[in-house]
């Protein structure tokens, strides 16, 4: 069986994979099918949704830390270093990491930055624990 923290990354690259749909759809919703087909040009008088341009933020934040996960799970996993504590922070990292992207999309910046500071300190961790 893989081990929990693979899984944990899997899940994290799953979510990083969809993602980018709230984004598009609220370009979709604020611009239009032809708009999202094109170049995208902006558009004079138009914006798009305000939840729309926080899930595009969460989404470029995601982009910006994901790096740090995958390099830290996957040396943990060469160098044979996987236990309890990894888990514990690797799944920590995954649930921290889905809440900074709902808070951010539906605007609450005071538990978006808990969730932050949460998932930022199990991805230290976890690369400490890479360390000899």
């Amino acid at each position: 069986m893989m081990a929990f923290e693979y899984q944990m990354l899997w899940l994290m690259t799953l979510l990083f994979l969809f993602a980018w749909v709230p984004t598009s759809y609220a370009k979709f919703i604020s611009f239009g099918w032809k708009w999202v087909a094109s170049n995208r040009e902006p558009m004079k008088d138009k914006e798009m949704v305000d939840w729309g341009k926080r899930a595009e933020r969460a989404y470029s934040n995601l982009k910006d830390y994901f790096p740090g996960y995958i390099v830290a799970i996957l040396l943990l996993g060469i160098t044979n270093h996987f236990d309890v504590t990894t888990a514990w922070a690797s799944g920590i990292y995954v649930a921290a990491r889905i809440l900074h992207y709902f808070f951010y999309v539906i605007g609450n910046s005071t538990l978006r930055a808990i969730a932050f500071i949460i998932s930022m300190s199990a991805n230290i961790y976890l690369l400490i624990k890479t360390l000899p």
